[in-house]
């Protein structure tokens, strides 16, 4: 069984850590994840279904997931602390550079780019600084969830 791709966008906060466990606990409490949901629908809008949580907590939505995973950011650890550790990367200047000809991209960019989840494996995930007018307005993440 293949991986399915999941992605988001929130408003830019420069603790991204933090960004990201608000954006797990909100999608846990919603229910949008499988099982509860077994393919949840990408992008998350206020229209989405929000059935409520099926489990007790995170971990236990991830135990339930098994090997097909949550299918959203419910599978992500959390920040890498080093390219090659486990978890959710930020993609370098270069890779920005050689994705989408210049850093760091725009929202229109990034959306556009197909190539931006080319390298994800099972179980992968990123995270890109969106940019307009010079200044950070959003964090775009991706992933590909673990078959």
């Amino acid at each position: 069984m293949g991986g399915q791709l999941w992605w988001y966008v929130e408003p830019y906060d420069a603790d991204v850590a933090a960004v990201v466990q608000q954006l797990k606990e909100r999608e846990f409490e919603a229910g949008r994840y499988s099982p509860v949901i077994m393919f949840p629908a990408f992008p998350v809008t206020e229209d989405s279904p929000a059935p409520g949580a099926g489990h007790a907590n995170i971990e236990e939505a991830r135990e339930a997931a098994d090997a097909d995973g949550t299918r959203t950011i419910l599978d992500v650890p959390g920040l890498a602390a080093h390219p090659e550790d486990w978890g959710m990367k930020q993609l370098s200047h270069e890779e920005l550079v050689a994705l989408f000809g210049t850093a760091p991209p725009t929202l229109e960019q990034i959306q556009a780019c197909d190539e931006l989840t080319d390298a994800l494996g099972w179980g992968e995930s990123l995270y890109v600084v969106v940019h307009e007018a010079g200044h950070p307005t959003h964090l775009s993440f991706v992933g590909d969830s673990s078959a």
